[in-house]
């Protein structure tokens, strides 16, 4: 586990940091608030934070203020001198989970520490169980609207394969490869919100019900992006029809303005698109589907995943037709 320290007395810093590294932490040292904020605000920030309440830049009691409502959880440990019982309320209030008087007890801060992961292990569970749940929920939600819309859940477990291989040949990591891989299914959610007369209509759309249409994007961003560790799945949702161009929809992004995992949920929908028998047109053939992707370069699509595309499209053809190794 990372630990952070800020304290613009080096002198503490040092000891800090040497008895830290004792019990087996890893340990981020800054010299103030600023430098301290820079490293909580990050996409992995440090899970304790021991601060001096007063620093230059940001103070301890500022930076506890804004880390009160972050997730995950970042336990605020805070040196003081300050005894005065409105002193401590206050700054409980503002976001500090405990205090330390100068100078440093080794025992009592190594009691906070342990305090601290044991309260930081039970919020990541809790995180990870409504993650999970609402996961569940948001699948049969998808399922619910690939239903109506006709469609299989073969198609989304398509879908899951195509983004996974595309963000794997991105060098994405790992975890990063099997989020999209899990949100992908979650792109066309906001079609449960679309009524059964444009849903279900065998005719081509006419102008208004186009428009109404596209509303999915939005109804489907409001449902997923509530919930902060399913914000790509939102991001998806809402700009899976944007076009490199800038003429897609809702918001017109253009080029690397497109969030890349929607990027990615773009060419992959489109392929399995193109593919799929539908009541308002045949399905087309691989050759097909490789000729209209590599054509639509640098205007539907981004041309970095065409590339990839035109190396794997044999894999995409396997998916496909049901002879590919499931990975997903």
């Amino acid at each position: 586990m990372k630990i952070l320290i800020a304290d613009d007395d080096q002198s503490m810093r040092f000891i800090l940091k040497v008895q830290l590294e004792s019990w087996g932490f890893e340990v981020i040292s800054c010299r103030d608030g600023t430098e301290a904020m820079d490293h909580l605000r990050s996409s992995n920030p440090p899970r304790i934070a021991i601060l001096d309440w007063m620093m230059h830049g940001y103070t301890g009691i500022e930076i506890a203020q804004e880390l009160k409502h972050k997730t995950p959880l970042i336990y605020v440990i805070l040196f003081t001198s300050r005894t005065a019982e409105e002193d401590l309320v206050e700054a409980i209030e503002m976001g500090a989970h405990c205090f330390q008087t100068k100078p440093v007890s080794p025992g009592v801060l190594k009691s906070h520490i342990e305090v601290a992961k044991r309260l930081i292990d039970a919020e990541d569970r809790l995180q990870l169980q409504e993650r999970q749940i609402r996961i569940q929920c948001y699948e049969a939600i998808a399922n619910l609207a690939e239903k109506r819309h006709n469609f299989t859940g073969s198609h989304m477990k398509r879908i899951s394969i195509y983004t996974r291989l595309l963000a794997e040949q991105l060098g994405m990591s790992r975890q990063k490869c099997e989020d999209i891989a899990l949100f992908s299914s979650f792109h066309d959610i906001g079609k449960v919100g679309m009524s059964d007369t444009i849903l279900l209509s065998p005719d081509t759309y006419t102008k208004y019900e186009k428009e109404i249409m596209k509303t999915h994007t939005l109804i489907g961003y409001d449902i997923l992006s509530s919930v902060s560790t399913l914000r790509a799945a939102g991001l998806i949702a809402r700009h899976h029809h944007e076009r490199w161009d800038g003429t897609g929809y809702p918001d017109g992004l253009k080029g690397e303005e497109i969030p890349m995992e929607a990027r990615i949920v773009t060419l992959a929908d489109v392929y399995d698109a193109l593919r799929s028998q539908r009541e308002y047109k045949d399905a087309w053939s691989h050759e097909q589907a490789v000729e209209h992707i590599s054509e639509e370069s640098g205007r539907t699509f981004d041309p970095k995943l065409v590339e990839i595309f035109a190396k794997h499209h044999e894999t995409f053809r396997a998916v496909f037709e049901g002879t590919a190794v499931e990975k997903v």
